[in-house]
């Protein structure tokens, strides 16, 4: 109950006892009247109130009070007190209880004790027993409501904090000498404890250095500050989490709290750079295909004469073999230049039957040379009986062309070269055809391997980092994926899963024929 309601419920309480007080002189013609109550009926009287006909009544000890109340045994009894004051005393009882004492004071000597007097005590009684009732009533309704309110406020309690620990960003709360004074469920979790855990705590003790904190620069300078810092994730990877910290003032301007919410943008982080390296794509195929519609044009000249000046040197020409591989070398160049095109424009894709063990054949016949001259060992473990998949040829050979080079160039020492088919059932129940090719080279570092895919991101001195970025697009083109999987020192491995299409499913179930 607040002091304020507290407050009225004894005045109003007062106000009736003096009025009680009050009719009993008028009644009784006495100079002043006292009323005590018990708290329980074997209890003595305790004085609640008095009044006087003229001006403030002498003090209840100084007339004893006590001593008088307490000889209500007697119906009747004249005592001398203080000034030569004499006393009434008149026992009040309320349906059937004895509930108090009526002490009257006179100038001289009281008055018989007539029905009248008798009445006047028993109303006093009756109304003094209403009085306090109705003030007990007063105060069992404002602890309810106090109790209420407390509930209200509990209640509201539990639907903020339920609010705050459903926010997936971390809060702390924390004071000007870096205690922990609340955190919710999100930030706690990050350190792997519970809410409660933290509070009462120091900020340097579980969640970072406190000099280089967030809050601790706001309490220094009274400005919200903002940082960030790379944090450990239970399964080993690393977060990056933006502090931002809001200084709280209080009614002098005085900085006494400050709150500091953490958030993941690891995730917003790897898509801006993204975006950022697309747009850089984008602008390098651009200027590539610029390039390649200016070299384009003169290099078909240069072709064009070379060829037909081969056509028309006689067999023995001196040398003439060094033209052939010079039209072989412009072949090359113009190929690129198709690539070039390619990152700018892609071609429209026209989708056919592929047999994936015949592409790989192709691919190691045409790389054959290069890996035996680099003293690597090709290993086949080709399933035969792999269902065919729709896909573009070229793209899928310029695919597997590219990983098999890698390969070769991540084992300069020699080594084996592992190619794989196999069937792969997804989750999800869907066919597929996979390939593998695995090397063992030197390996790929943990820090690399997790951006061999992006564009421009190169490992060589002398790439451009688009090998693998434009192969994982061409798989992407087909519906597949591209994985890559390395133990620095051992060797790598990609994996390119292909879906087949679902003709091509029941085909091979049920025995018909897809031609027919």
């Amino acid at each position: 109950m607040s002091a304020s309601v507290q407050s009225d419920i004894q005045d109003g309480l007062k106000t009736s006892i003096c009025e009680i007080a009050r009719r009993l002189c008028v009644a009784t013609d006495a100079k002043a009247c006292y009323l005590a109550m018990r708290e329980r009926p074997t209890a003595p009287p305790r004085f609640i109130g008095a009044v006087g006909v003229q001006g403030d009544p002498p003090d209840w000890n100084e007339i004893d009070g006590d001593h008088l109340a307490r000889r209500i045994g007697h119906k009747r009894e004249l005592v001398v007190a203080e000034r030569s004051m004499h006393a009434l005393l008149l026992a009040l009882s309320a349906s059937g209880r004895d509930i108090g004492v009526a002490v009257l004071l006179f100038d001289s000597e009281p008055p018989p004790v007539s029905d009248a007097v008798v009445a006047a005590a028993q109303l006093a009684g009756l109304a003094l027993e209403s009085v306090w009732q109705l003030a007990a009533l007063h105060d069992q309704a404002e602890q309810l409501a106090e109790r209420t309110r407390l509930r209200e406020i509990q209640v509201s309690r539990n639907l903020i904090r339920g609010v705050i620990d459903s926010v997936p960003m971390g809060l702390v709360l924390i004071d000007p000498v870096g205690y922990v004074l609340a955190a919710n469920r999100a930030l706690a979790e990050r350190f792997g404890l519970e809410p409660a855990m933290l509070v009462g705590r120091f900020y340097g003790d579980v969640l970072g250095e406190w000099s280089e904190a967030a809050a601790a620069r706001t309490f220094a300078t009274r400005q919200p500050q903002r940082l960030r810092r790379t944090l450990q994730r239970p399964g080993g990877s690393e977060a990056l989490i933006e502090i931002a910290s809001i200084p709280l003032f209080d009614a002098s301007g005085a900085v006494h709290q400050a709150v500091e919410v953490w958030e993941d943008i690891t995730e917003r982080v790897a898509l801006q750079t993204q975006l950022v390296r697309a747009e850089k794509l984008a602008a390098i195929g651009h200027l590539a295909a610029s390039i390649a519609h200016e070299v384009g044009n003169p290099l078909q000249a240069i072709q064009g004469f070379l060829a037909l000046f081969l056509e028309q040197c006689p067999p023995e020409t001196p040398n003439q073999h060094f033209l052939q591989l010079a039209e072989e070398e412009i072949e090359r160049i113009v190929r690129v230049l198709e690539r070039l095109r390619d990152l700018y424009r892609p071609r429209a894709d026209v989708f056919t039957s592929v047999n994936v063990n015949e592409l790989i054949e192709s691919v190691l016949l045409l790389t054959g040379k290069q890996l035996e001259r680099s003293r690597i060992q090709v290993l086949r473990e080709l399933a035969p009986d792999l269902p065919t998949i729709q896909g573009v040829a070229d793209q899928l050979k310029q695919v597997l062309l590219n990983l098999v080079l890698n390969a070769a160039e991540a084992m300069p020492n020699g080594g084996t070269l592992h190619v794989q088919t196999y069937r792969y059932h997804s989750m999800e129940g869907q066919g597929a055809v996979a390939m593998a090719i695995t090397d063992t080279g030197i390996g790929i570092p943990p820090d690399q391997l997790t951006r061999i895919f992006d564009g421009l991101h190169t490992t060589k001195e002398r790439g451009m980092g688009l090998g693998l970025y434009t192969s994982r697009a061409i798989i992407e083109r087909h519906l597949g994926r591209i994985s890559a999987q390395s133990i620095p020192g051992e060797g790598t491995t990609f994996e390119i899963v292909l879906p087949v299409r679902h003709e091509e499913i029941r085909h091979e179930t049920t025995g018909e024929n897809p031609g027919r």
